[in-house]
């Protein structure tokens, strides 16, 4: 499985194409912890990930928003993966850090499965409407 972003896994935007390439180091530094078998280093990449992806999940239904795109089943996507994000780190507090590596790879495919096709699936569906915009679009913020 590619976890390296390349340029055919832009989709049109620059701030979503450079969170992707955060989401995709950050599942490699998963890897490496369960390599190492490093539960606590697994857990704060696992946290570290969680807020990336909440803070890019948030980004792309700002985008969404504000360039028309229907965006009902990608956020019900987001959520279920939110959602498995909670169970794992419940397991991890239940397991008291001591899980075995069988359960560590388990949520490792898992993650790098939902990375790769969160990229190559889900959002690549928006390309085709955020090639329209210019490549550092971005949605008006709202001031607050």
């Amino acid at each position: 499985m590619e976890f390296t972003w390349t340029k055919q896994m832009s989709v049109g935007n620059a701030t979503l194409d450079s969170e992707h390439q955060q989401i995709l180091s950050l599942v490699k530094e998963v890897d490496r912890a369960i390599s190492a078998r490093d539960i606590l280093l697994f857990a704060q990449t696992l946290d570290r990930l969680e807020d990336v992806t909440r803070k890019h999940f948030a980004y792309e239904a700002k985008i969404a928003q504000a360039i028309d795109y229907r965006f009902e089943q990608h956020n019900m996507e987001h959520q279920y993966i939110l959602n498995e994000f909670t169970l794992i780190k419940d397991e991890l507090a239940a397991q008291q850090g001591k899980w075995s590596e069988s359960v560590a790879e388990h949520y490792f495919h898992f993650l790098s499965n939902w990375a790769t096709e969160h990229i190559h699936s889900d959002d690549m569906k928006m390309k085709a409407s955020l090639t329209t915009y210019p490549y550092d679009f971005k949605p008006d913020v709202p001031a607050g």
